[in-house]
């Protein structure tokens, strides 16, 4: 779907967006705009731009409010229809703008903070339909995005640096390696999960035993369907891919809203948009190559 300027422009009369005030919202795009130029071009420019203290929480809530806008088409995205077109216009909008202004927040060190920032700021993407810009953002941060060391952190974690990992290749698509190195990232979870599971979920059942064992169903289907993906991305199977990849995050979202992660829960309904516009790329690039 093709942003139209007046859809952006619609997007700005949403009661969340419409909440942060005119003048604060021409600020907030002025130092998005700042920020990109001094990130591309670092010492090569001087910007005549000084930055306020209070930027970074109007930035923010800029970002937020943009946010809210698109959380509430997700579902038309993912079932579009001629009934649901204005909702999904008006996410993929909201998406589109906050992903302009994510961009340019700092990437957090802390490696759970950094992983999660960089794929809220990839399901951002994706929704809104700048998988370009995300693919060249990553590019420009090759060294702060680089997946973390899961060797050492609790079973959890390595899941979701795993998966992280597995995303980060898909973002890239630097070669086709990339692509095929996505199954074994799976494999090696799956070899390794009856020796690190037990270690974190212990031997009795307990309130956090189970609610580990929920977040952990959520991960493990998050991570099949990202090998899935893949699969789909070099082979062109299965056929019916979308259901499958609904399937999968379906029961994540349910084990993760089970487990009262609200955070993880929302990570994968903006997953969910991610993996099916990672496939209809992937198809359209089929056709013209068959063409």
């Amino acid at each position: 779907m093709i942003l139209r300027q007046e859809d952006l422009q619609k997007l700005e009369t949403h009661w969340a967006v419409a909440a942060v005030r005119n003048e604060e919202r021409r600020r907030a795009h002025d130092v998005a705009n700042a920020r990109l130029i001094k990130d591309a071009l670092g010492s090569q420019l001087q910007l005549d731009f000084a930055e306020q203290p209070t930027d970074d929480d109007l930035l923010e809530r800029l970002a937020t409010a943009y946010e809210i806008a698109a959380s509430e088409g997700l579902d038309a995205l993912l079932h579009p229809s001629d009934r649901t077109q204005a909702q999904a216009t008006l996410a993929q909008s909201g998406a589109f703008r906050a992903f302009e202004i994510r961009r340019v927040f700092r990437i957090p060190e802390e490696d759970t903070a950094k992983v999660l920032h960089i794929l809220h700021l990839a399901s951002l993407a994706y929704a809104g339909d700048r998988w370009a810009d995300l693919r060249r953002w990553c590019f420009d941060h090759e060294r702060e995005t680089a997946a973390p060391n899961s060797a050492t952190v609790t079973w959890d974690r390595r899941v979701l640096f795993t998966v992280y990992e597995g995303w980060l290749r898909l973002f890239r698509k630097d070669s086709w390696n990339d692509l095929h190195g996505i199954s074994g990232l799976i494999v090696q979870l799956r070899q390794e999960q009856q020796q690190y599971e037990v270690e974190i979920l212990g031997g009795e059942s307990t309130m956090d035993s189970q609610v580990m064992a929920l977040r952990l169903i959520a991960l493990y289907h998050w991570a099949r369907a990202t090998e899935l993906l893949a699969k789909f991305m070099l082979q062109g199977q299965p056929g019916g891919i979308n259901q499958d990849l609904d399937l999968h995050f379906e029961k994540g979202i349910r084990a993760a809203a089970a487990a009262a992660d609200i955070s993880l829960e929302m990570l994968l309904r903006r997953q969910q948009v991610s993996t099916r516009a990672s496939a209809a790329l992937s198809s359209r690039s089929r056709v013209v190559l068959v063409r």
